[in-house]
């Protein structure tokens, strides 16, 4: 079976056909695609519609369908935009992108499947990734924001008694500062003004300074223990054996995982392998209709 896989960011548009029999991408279908997230509803759906389109040409055999990962709010289960008052995708609010998606590509508005792209990220790990043999999981995303997903048995779970609802972490608080403010690419760029009084522009160009920099360093060594500290109660509630980072901060994890370890002794700590394709792997597993309908029930609270 072959399915096409979409991660939808901020922007731009990536899309690739993906083979579930060898659990891998077709990097010769893979296209991507900027988009003005401030454009014309028109405009952006052109863009995306072109980039998938170009995929299923490339791709050359019958695909069963397209799965999307998508910043929220959004409507997973119906397929509805619900993004709004976040200066992008102004003009994609309450509109239903599964119905637009099917007229335009002409495929059965079933067979196109939405996720969170952070759940997307996690599915990926859960089912054929580095979480693949451990029942509890939770996937945590480090980079413009700070993302979570809990995981049974490749399940996601939104709630419960040792859940965080929504399965969110970016919206707890870790000594009176939000997670997402500390957990995030701004997080650690603040830090590093604070301690040195001087600015960055990205967390790449800190961790390359981090040798020859004392400030660097620590900054990376404070990210670790409160991390550490900020995950150790979650964990221990919902009894996870593995915690597995992705997103562009998990790129510097030898810059804190000694301290994080430290914090951390009781569970697997790693960073994922798939990089950028985990988001556009785990919309593509969308279209195994067995997975899908267990997935169902939880797209509803997403």
């Amino acid at each position: 079976m072959y399915s096409i896989g979409v991660d939808i960011g901020g922007s731009h548009i990536t899309s690739c056909m993906y083979e579930h029999s060898n659990n891998k991408l077709n990097s010769k279908t893979l296209v991507h695609s900027k988009v003005d997230t401030k454009a014309s509803k028109e405009e952006i759906l052109k863009i995306w519609i072109y980039t998938i389109s170009k995929t299923i040409e490339l791709a050359q055999v019958p695909i069963k369908g397209v799965g999307l990962a998508m910043p929220g709010p959004f409507d997973y289960f119906e397929g509805i935009s619900l993004i709004s008052k976040v200066d992008k995708f102004e003009s994609l609010y309450r509109v239903n992108i599964r119905l637009e998606l099917a007229k335009s590509l002409h495929i059965e508005p079933s067979e196109i499947r939405f996720i969170n792209d952070a759940t997307a990220f996690s599915i990926t790990e859960a089912l054929i990734g580095q979480a693949t043999n451990h029942k509890r999981s939770i996937a945590i995303t480090l980079g413009t924001g700070f993302g979570s997903s809990f995981l049974v048995n490749g399940q996601p779970i939104m709630d419960g008694k040792n859940v965080p609802q929504g399965g969110f972490l970016y919206d707890k608080w870790h000594e009176g500062h939000l997670a997402d403010d500390l957990f995030s690419t701004r997080g650690i760029i603040k830090k590093y003004k604070e301690l040195s009084g001087r600015e960055v522009m990205n967390v790449k160009e800190l961790y390359e300074r981090s040798a020859r920099d004392r400030n660097a360093k620590k900054v990376f060594q404070c990210f670790g223990t409160e991390l550490g500290k900020f995950l150790k109660p979650y964990i221990v509630d919902f009894e996870s054996s593995i915690i597995v980072l992705g997103g562009n901060i998990a790129k510097a994890f030898a810059h804190f995982e000694e301290e994080l370890l430290l914090e951390l002794p009781e569970v697997k700590v790693c960073v994922s392998n798939f990089g950028e394709e985990a988001a556009i792997i785990g919309s593509a597993l969308l279209l195994d209709d067995i997975y899908y309908e267990d997935l169902k029930p939880c797209l509803k609270l997403m």
